[in-house]
């Protein structure tokens, strides 16, 4: 069954090539407040103990592994994965690691939002995993990836971002705020959001 929320005990993230081809001089947009948002993202997962699959297009001497402005970000957790397919279902090692997890609730982000993302996040739906699309933590070096967001929504991605995920993991003010745990265990880490609220 289709749930609207994302359920804490039932959730994994998967972070699809995020590698430095595909950033540097490529991306369409701003870097940095994507950077911003996959080191939070990342950070989430850790004080969460969230499960954590990252993938990474061959060739790997090419595209390269993480930027190292995420490495310290990394959740000591969180497995790497190589492939050579656009969508990870198309890897039965990934498929199985994604099986291995089980959560049947995937929170995705990375890039390229028009390919791997989008072949990905199909793949996943029609293994039945319930995806929730971070599109504020997606890329491409095309700037025009509505159709893509629109057909991944169309197949059942639930549209979210790095923020709304925080505040689901969260649920309450009586919850200490992920972020009170962040400057002690991830220094040099910029937060997506201000600090507003005093809780």
């Amino acid at each position: 069954m289709t749930r609207l929320m994302v359920d804490p005990n039932d959730l994994a993230i998967v972070v699809i090539d995020v590698q430095p081809y595909f950033l540097d001089g490529w991306m369409a947009g701003e870097t940095e407040p994507l950077m911003a948002r996959l080191e939070f993202l990342f950070a989430l997962a850790t004080v969460y103990e969230i499960p954590f699959l990252a993938t990474f297009e061959q060739p790997i001497e090419t595209k390269g592994w993480l930027p190292e402005r995420l490495e310290p970000f990394f959740p000591a957790h969180g497995q790497r994965h190589a492939k050579q397919t656009f969508n990870c279902c198309g890897e039965p090692s990934i498929v199985a690691a994604i099986d291995l997890l089980g959560k049947q609730q995937l929170a995705v982000a990375g890039g390229e939002t028009d390919v791997c993302v989008l072949q990905s996040v199909l793949g996943l739906i029609a293994s039945g995993k319930q995806v929730f699309l971070l599109e504020d933590a997606l890329f491409s070096s095309e700037a025009h990836v509505g159709p893509a967001l629109r057909r991944m929504e169309q197949a059942g991605a639930v549209p979210s971002t790095v923020k709304t995920l925080n505040y689901e993991l969260r649920r309450s003010v009586a919850e200490p705020r992920a972020e009170s745990v962040f400057p002690e265990r991830f220094p040099g880490l910029r937060l997506v959001e201000p600090e507003r609220f005093p809780v």
